[in-house]
């Protein structure tokens, strides 16, 4: 616990001391956050479609105590 807590103020120390940064992100960086949004909103959809079943049994069995 004493490590982690010199590892905490020593990372808190170097964020204070920070300055701008002046970066630069390309267009590329968008569009890959983007492709990244929509894997995940895909993604999710999957899941739940492959486990609907047992989810809305789970929900019928929780409500129905």
């Amino acid at each position: 616990m004493y490590k982690f807590n010199k590892i905490l103020i020593a990372c808190f120390i170097m964020f204070i001391g920070t300055q701008n940064a002046f970066a630069y992100l390309d267009p590329g960086t968008g569009s890959y956050i983007i492709q990244v949004i929509i894997a995940l909103v895909v993604g999710a959809a999957f899941s739940i479609k492959m486990f609907w079943k047992r989810i809305v049994i789970f929900f019928k069995n929780t409500f129905k105590k």
